[in-house]
């Protein structure tokens, strides 16, 4: 979080000196405004040390990796509505467009403690303490990460929208009940669902930014770098033909071995067309693969399992990493063949029980997290594509 420093300072900095100007506002006594104070700080410490740690491990979805600053600029939005949201009735907080976007803004664990603290401001400023209305909406919140969290390219956000204005709508009653308000009056429902209906609103606004500028990115990305007509693949032809025509054959293969799995196939597919890319560059070490891949703003999970198979000092686990390793070798074991003789007619089926076995037995797969299912599931659909290989010539 080197580049995130600033953003870091401002996150904290504004997370305790709202909370505390809020509750002297609020006209709490001083111990009060000690007390909200700390507690506000504390999460934002827990929150920023969850991010370093998340950013560290390379664990956060999407490009949320590089994007701390926009994860702050929300979470200021957030924080200011939380000192806000004392002023209106308990069950109006929409609590839940906070716990999802900061979830998906992030990640799952990272959403939780972000919104938790801002959601304990809310409580401790409003002066009630009932560990009814936090834990409500906690656990609304927190099963709506869950829910949203999952998203992929086909953006199916229905299922989750539904269930999670459900469950939120069930914890706001809860809280009531628990609150002794059996005979709810109009105005109370009217309260609880303007809520609901402001959550739906304000998170298919949001899902819709999410789809077009995060999620969508990536995909309009993935279209432009996969293309064989790209300029840089187009600059590793000129280059070299050979290099050129064995990642077009390597990206197909594994594009089709990663759909067969249900793998990220847009990743797999990069990975096969750029593994070699450093060739451009007169050495194809990480260092230099990793440049290129910043310098063309590839999408971070493709970066990611660049740098996992091309970078041998770690071990392959990924399943995708596996897919491309197969297809990879595959190809340039036939490409060899027919360097010596191009009238050849190798046993295609023969060359893929081959590397099966070798892959198998060098080690190279020991911590993959590849099924043996999965890999008989591959080696199989290899030998389906024998018709294809004749096109390597």
């Amino acid at each position: 979080m080197k580049k995130g420093i600033i953003p870091a300072i401002i996150l904290f900095a504004a997370t305790g000196l709202a909370a505390g100007t809020a509750a002297y506002l609020y006209g709490q006594a001083y111990l009060a405004i000690i007390r909200i104070g700390v507690v506000a700080l504390a999460g934002a410490g827990m929150v920023l040390f969850l991010y370093a740690a998340a950013q560290n491990k390379d664990s956060l979805p999407h490009d949320n990796g590089g994007r701390f600053a926009r994860f702050t600029a929300f979470y200021l939005v957030a924080l200011a509505a939380a000192v806000l949201f004392p002023l209106l009735p308990e069950s109006g907080w929409p609590f839940l467009v906070i716990f999802v976007v900061l979830g998906l803004l992030s990640n799952q664990m990272i959403g939780v403690a972000a919104a938790a603290t801002l959601l304990m401001i809310s409580v401790l400023l409003g002066g009630t303490g009932q560990a009814s209305l936090f834990f409500s909406y906690f656990l609304a919140g927190t099963v709506g990460i869950v829910l949203f969290s999952y998203l992929d390219e086909a953006f199916r956000v229905g299922l989750p929208l539904f269930s999670s204005i459900c469950i939120n709508l069930v914890c706001i009653a809860v809280n009531l009940i628990m609150l002794g308000q059996t005979d709810l009056d109009f105005e109370t429902l009217f309260i609880v669902f303007a809520n609901l209906l402001l959550c739906v609103l304000l998170l298919l606004v949001f899902l819709r930014y999410f789809s077009t500028n995060i999620i969508g990115r990536d995909r309009n990305r993935y279209m432009e770098i996969n293309d064989p007509e790209c300029p840089i693949l187009v600059e590793l032809k000129q280059k070299s033909k050979l290099e050129y025509y064995q990642a077009v054959h390597t990206a197909y293969l594994s594009d089709k071995i990663a759909k067969r799995l249900g793998l990220d196939d847009m990743a797999a597919k990069t990975c096969g067309y750029y593994h070699k890319i450093g060739t451009l560059r007169g050495e194809n070490s990480w260092e230099v693969i990793e440049e290129i891949c910043r310098d063309y703003g590839f999408p971070a999970p493709a970066i990611a399992l660049l740098k996992e198979y091309t970078d041998r000092e770690t071990a392959l686990m990924s399943k995708e990493a596996a897919a491309v390793l197969f297809a990879d070798t595959l190809v340039a074991s036939i490409l060899y063949i027919f360097s010596k003789n191009p009238r050849a007619k190798p046993d295609y089926e023969q060359i893929i029980d081959a590397i099966y076995d070798k892959k198998l037995a060098s080690g190279i797969l020991d911590k993959c997290l590849l099924t043996l299912g999965e890999m008989k599931d591959i080696r199989k659909m290899l030998k389906e594509e024998h018709l294809y290989y004749d096109f390597l010539r």
